[in-house]
C-alpha cells in the first residue's frame, strides 16, 4: 500500500512514518504538512490510504476528507487525532478508522489491515452509504466502522446500546430508535430493548409458559421476544423461504 501521512506536527508525522516503514504491507510513504499540501500530493499521485490529522492550519481534516471522497479513486481514510469528539463526523465522511494519539502501533496495523482487505470496488462503494451501510462503534479509546452485514443484534442496557457481532461486543453511540429509523429494511425490533439484523433471523419459538424466543444465526442463546413484536416476526418468517416459525 502507498500511504500518505498528513499532519502539521513533525513529531507526530515522524512517529507514524517509523511505524509504516516497519510494515511489509506498506510499499511507499509520503508526508504532507497540511490539508492544502495533501490535496496537491493526491492530485499528483495515487495513494491507497491517507493518515489524516483532524485539526490543522487552513483546512481541517474533515474538510480534506470531504474532498477526497469526490476523487475518481478515493483512498481509504484513517483519522489520527488527539481529539475524541469528532468520531461521528469522521465516519460521515467515510473514514475507515479513527485512532487517538498517541497512536499505538497495533491499532494502526489493524486499521491498515482493514483497509487492505477492502478492494477497489469496495472503496468506491463506500461513497454510497446505502450500498455499504455501516455503524460507528467504540473499541476502547478508539472508534471503528463496522459493516452492518457483520451485526447479529443490538441491545439497549441502561445508558448504553451494545452491538453484538462476530468481532464481539461493542458500544454504539446511537439509540435503538435512531438505528431503526436509519435501517428500516435491515433491522427488526423484537423487544423494546433489542433490534436484530433481519438476514440473521432463523426461528421463532414459544416456551411452555407462552413466552416467545428468537433463534439468531451465529448467536448461541435465543433472544427474548415481546408479545407486541411476536406477530411481526411470525409474518417475516412465514414470508421467508429459508425459515419458518415453530407452531
Amino acid at each position: 500500500m502507498q500511504v500518505l501521512v498528513v499532519d502539521d506536527e513533525p513529531l507526530a508525522r515522524d512517529r507514524l512514518i517509523r511505524f509504516l516503514q516497519d510494515l511489509d504491507q506498506v510499499t511507499g510513504t509520503a508526508v504532507a504538512h497540511n490539508g492544502f499540501d495533501a490535496l496537491q500530493k493526491l492530485q499528483a499521485q495515487t495513494f491507497d490510504v491517507v493518515l489524516l490529522d483532524m485539526r490543522m492550519p487552513g483546512q481541517s481534516g474533515l474538510e480534506v476528507a470531504e474532498q477526497l471522497t469526490n476523487l475518481p479513486e478515493p483512498p481509504a481514510i484513517i483519522f489520527c487525532t488527539a481529539y475524541d469528539d469528532y468520531a461521528l463526523a469522521a465516519f460521515q465522511v467515510k473514514a475507515q478508522a479513527y485512532l487517538l494519539k498517541p497512536i499505538q502501533r497495533q491499532m494502526l496495523v489493524e486499521a491498515l489491515d482493514d483497509c487492505r482487505q477492502l478492494n477497489r470496488a469496495h472503496l468506491l462503494a463506500l461513497t454510497d452509504q446505502e450500498q455499504v451501510p455501516s455503524i460507528a462503534v467504540q473499541t476502547g479509546r478508539e472508534v471503528e466502522r463496522l459493516p452492518l452485514t457483520e451485526v447479529y443484534y443490538f441491545r439497549a442496557e441502561q445508558k448504553y446500546v451494545s452491538l453484538f457481532s462476530r468481532r464481539g461486543e461493542r458500544i454504539v453511540d446511537e439509540s435503538l430508535n435512531s438505528l431503526e429509523q436509519r435501517f428500516p429494511d435491515q433491522l427488526i425490533r423484537v423487544h423494546r430493548n433489542t433490534l436484530v439484523y433481519r438476514p440473521r433471523v432463523v426461528k421463532l419459538t414459544r416456551d411452555i409458559k407462552g413466552g416467545f424466543w428468537l433463534t439468531v444465526e451465529s448467536v448461541c442463546d435465543p433472544l427474548r421476544v415481546s408479545r407486541r413484536h411476536a406477530m411481526g416476526l411470525r409474518r417475516l418468517l412465514e414470508g421467508h423461504s429459508r425459515v419458518t416459525p415453530d407452531k
